[in-house]
């Protein structure tokens, strides 16, 4: 399997999260969408991280993009990262908060989060990625395929493990 095939179903695996944080959120008794964002939020924010860990696997390591399409995505992506990790740290600081019974700012933080996540994907398929495959080298392309299969292994695994711990949790399983 190829980096890129393992970055591409990584980014299907989050949008799926995404897709029901999305439907959660909007949902038409409050309660329900409260309490489905909630708990997608708990899930996406922690699969995030496992996110972030795969992309520093990859391009930590990359050769330098210096060519000025890859200097634009770099940029790009970077400011992005920058923008998700203020969404992230405002949803972290939500949650940590009672909630007020409408949950408004939550599912709004949800959504602006979502919507992003789901631009920063596409512009890192389209712009980075294409980028980073000009300049590796096959050596790196192939040690990356590598250790990036087995990071997408773990981060299905923990994802799974996330949305059980929730549903234990929410069941009264504990």
């Amino acid at each position: 399997m190829s980096v890129f095939t393992s970055l591409a179903e990584e980014h299907a695996l989050l949008l799926r999260v995404i897709g029901r944080l999305e439907r959660g959120a909007v949902d038409p008794d409050p309660r329900a969408a409260d309490r489905e964002t909630r708990n997608t939020l708990l899930v996406l924010l922690r699969a995030l991280e496992a996110h972030e860990r795969l992309e520093h696997l990859v391009f930590d390591e990359a050769p330098a993009m210096s060519t000025p399409d890859g200097e634009r995505a770099r940029r790009l992506i970077e400011g992005q990262h920058f923008v998700l990790t203020r969404l992230r740290e405002e949803a972290r600081d939500l949650l940590a908060q009672k909630p007020d019974g409408d949950g408004v700012a939550l599912r709004a933080a949800a959504v602006r989060l979502a919507r992003l996540l789901r631009l920063h994907f596409t512009d890192e398929e389209r712009k980075l990625w294409p980028t980073f495959n000009a300049v590796a080298g096959r050596s790196t392309l192939h040690r990356l395929s590598r250790q990036a299969s087995v990071q997408l292994r773990l981060m299905t695994r923990e994802i799974d493990l996330y949305w059980a711990a929730i549903n234990d949790y929410m069941t009264g399983d504990r």
